[in-house]
């Protein structure tokens, strides 16, 4: 068997690419179950075919991993979870991939033995969330597709940890994990793995006067297909651990031959080769499928034009021959003993350097031959025959006595229970599992007590103007400000003496008008955005914020490395809690206080316990969080913030931001969200307070905004101007939901 220095990880999405993925080659294989995988549409497994899967990987000294990396609602985990899991627990699955920290709350808490790993929805971008998720029991974390390899190297060397990066196939936009566009604008939630990929359809670029601008074509969002066969060695080299191919929707020989071909050049890096990628394997990863070719995306560079398809979105393949893989025959080592008057016994061992087995299984009594008695080479004849079992006899010793006599069937019958004796002892392997805990069912209640109108009222704000207005407010208590509030001003970025003197003269003047203040950590958290907060340590001073906002893991990992207090942090909607076990988790690690999600409706709200949660009540969505820039492919990177609109077919017009300060996208809805007219459902839902996210508005929009929050919830008036409908305006979820 080969050394597992490395991992090579495909994908599957049923048994027969399952197994002719590991016949090709691969070391691992995921899989999706008929429930809560981020492939809803794909023909996923039934645990029946997912057993079986798991029986064949092991066999060949291989490891079969379920997805669950969805966010689930409370009645899923309550209901469903835990015997889903069970059931593949106790068939040997070797590990589950997770989104949600609820899920993999409870999946660390009732199966001792189960290996987790950190899916990549968890939007996992440097060394602190990694460091979180390890401390909190996961094994591995599948890092964000947007990392350049110098960044991967950094999180291996601080932390550690087993490291899954994707190595080839269709590349999302948007930061995993941190995309609503499907959801809010078809009710497909790609959290919930039914993503409509909006991204792969045309949009105009406008810029701010709605000029058109002049692009290669419409399909902006599209990436072309990522391909890393050149950078084994790189990400090897960089401490990446196992090698994943993206593609559980694709067909079986796409599956096989990108293994095949990524086992090849793997297999010369383990074994010391340096082996360049030749034409015709470059041709043939082509022909396999591709998006208007390949891109190396981000492993050396931050974006590009050129990681974009722009006029072809769809994805492409040749008519190429099946090849289809050989499985493995596994060498076995066999001692049959004939002996007259004894019953026929027969030996069958097997091992691979790290694994071993072996049988002994006996069958009918030797007679004394009345005529012919059997020959040495007639017994081997029948033994070798080892037909359609994964098995050939490598060595093989026959002791027979002179004159002895047996049937040929029962030495065909003595090696067919000999082989599936040994068959059954490697599938099931040596190690005991620790047994899976009785669950202990997490009682819900509804929110029918009615909560106190006068709501603790947060307000996020990304201008100077919307955040003058917060403060002269009388209703609002707490003010978020974005980082790029502070070291960004008037297209140029300030120094830290002048960020110090910002921040010290705008907390004075909220901590003067008795406002609380906190600073809204950046989305995404990557190493410069760390690095920047270590070097600026005066940002988290007890005399400055009176808290943080944190929107992603690796914002908290940064905040526990400092010792930030946690009672002082408030997750965001990004950090999911969907369930009351999600939040159950987050509270158990210090965070109680969150963002209530914007995924689910009224009723799902109303079974969520929602005392320590915010409730959004207003605010532009984005929808998406980008690494490629709009800007950077119109004009070139000129380091200017400004806002773009993507205007669909439909002609609504999607604005773009790009956040220069930390070199990102943010794209937001052309609605938007607003439930202050829903203030009679939301008074009983129970919240701990409610919050309004401002963005594009000017001093007298947010105006009219906060007049509507007070006569909805204190002078119980519904505000005419909200409770009609006039097209600009949309509640998300919470009417409809999603599935």
């Amino acid at each position: 068997m080969r050394a597992k220095e490395l991992e090579l990880l495909s994908p599957a999405g049923n048994i027969e690419i399952f197994k002719s993925a590991i016949d090709a080659g691969a070391d691992a294989v995921y899989f999706g179950g008929d429930l809560f995988g981020a492939r809803a549409y794909a023909k996923n497994f039934s645990i029946e075919e997912g057993t079986e899967a798991i029986r064949y990987a092991h066999l060949y000294g291989r490891q079969a991993y379920l997805t669950v990396n969805t966010l689930l609602k409370n009645l899923e985990i309550e209901r469903d979870l835990y015997k889903y899991i069970r059931a593949y627990y106790e068939a040997g699955l070797d590990a589950v991939i997770v989104q949600d920290m609820g899920v993999f709350a409870m999946l660390r808490s009732y199966f001792p033995d189960l290996v987790l790993h950190a899916s990549t929805q968890m939007t996992l971008a440097g060394a602190d969330g990694a460091a979180l998720l390890q401390k909190q029991g996961a094994s591995r974390i599948v890092t964000s597709r947007e990392l350049s390899i110098a960044e991967i190297a950094e999180i291996y060397q601080k932390t550690g940890i087993e490291i899954e990066t994707f190595i080839h196939g269709a590349l999302c936009v948007c930061y995993s994990g941190q995309c609503l566009m499907s959801s809010m604008l078809g009710g497909r939630s790609g959290n919930r793995g039914r993503c409509a990929q909006p991204c792969r359809l045309p949009y105009d670029l406008l810029d701010e006067h709605g000029k058109k601008s002049s692009m290669p074509g419409q399909y902006l969002l599209s990436p072309k297909d990522l391909c890393g066969i050149d950078y084994i060695k790189a990400l090897a080299e960089a401490g990446v651990y196992s090698f994943k191919i993206e593609g559980r929707m694709k067909q079986k020989e796409y599956a096989t031959g990108v293994v095949s071909l990524y086992r090849r050049y793997m297999d010369a890096y383990l074994e010391g080769r340096d082996l360049p990628v030749s034409k015709a394997d470059r041709q043939r990863i082509f022909d396999l499928g591709n998006r208007k070719g390949f891109t190396n995306a981000y492993f050396t560079r931050q974006n590009d034009p050129d990681m974009i398809t722009y006029t072809k979105p769809s994805h492409e393949k040749a008519d190429l021959a099946a090849t289809e893989p050989v499985a493995e025959k596994l060498g076995v080592s066999g001692r049959c003993y004939l002996q007259i008057g004894c019953p026929a016994r027969l030996c069958v061992s097997y091992q691979d350097g790290k694994r071993a087995a072996s049988v002994e299984v006996f069958g009918d009594v030797v007679e004394t031959a009345g005529k012919t008695p059997i020959t040495e080479e007639q017994v081997e004849v029948k033994l070798k025959k080892t037909g359609n079992t994964p098995f050939t006899f490598s060595d093989l010793e026959i002791t027979l006595e002179s004159g002895a006599f047996l049937p040929m069937g029962r030495i065909n019958e003595i090696r067919r229970n000999a082989l599936d004796a040994l068959l059954e002892q490697i599938e099931k392997g040596s190690g005991k599992r620790e047994p899976a805990l009785d669950f202990e069912k997490l009682e819900m209640e509804e929110n029918g007590k009615k909560a106190d109108a006068l709501l603790h009222l947060l307000v996020t704000c990304q201008t100077k103007d919307q955040y003058v207005l917060a403060l002269e407010d009388n209703l609002v208590k707490t003010i978020g400000l974005p980082l790029a509030f502070f070291i960004w001003e008037q297209d140029k970025r300030l120094s830290k003496d002048a960020c110090l003197e910002k921040v010290t003269r705008i907390c004075e003047n909220a901590h003067a008008k008795n406002k609380e203040i906190y600073l809204l950590m950046p989305p995404i958290c990557r190493k410069k955005e760390t690095d920047l907060l270590r070097a600026w340590d005066f940002l988290f001073a007890d005399s400055y914020f009176d808290g943080m906002i944190v929107a992603s893991y690796d914002g908290l990992g940064f905040l526990e490395s400092i010792a930030y207090p946690r009672d002082r942090v408030i997750l965001d909607h990004r950090l999911y809690t969907f369930s009351d076990r999600s939040q159950q988790a987050f509270a158990q690690m210090g965070y109680p206080r969150n963002t209530a999600p914007l995924e689910l409706n009224a009723k799902e709200l109303r079974h969520r316990y929602n005392a320590a949660s915010y409730m959004l009540l207003y605010g532009r969505i984005p929808l998406m969080i980008t690494a490629n820039c709009q800007n950077a492919n119109a004009r070139g990177c000129d380091h200017r913030p400004r806002t773009y609109y993507l205007q669909d077919r439909y002609k609504e017009r999607f604005p773009v931001k790009n956040c220069c300060a930390f070199c990102y996208n943010e794209i937001y809805n052309s609605k938007i969200y607003q439930t202050i007219s829903e203030n009679k459902t939301l008074e009983s839902l129970g919240f701990f307070g409610y919050r309004m996210d401002f963005s594009f508005e000017t001093k007298e929009e947010m105006k009219q905004v906060l007049a509507r929050y007070e006569n909805a919830f204190y002078h119980k008036g519904f505000g005419t101007e909200d409770a009609k409908d006039d097209g600009n305006y949309t509640k998300g979820h919470f009417k409809r939901g999603v599935e």
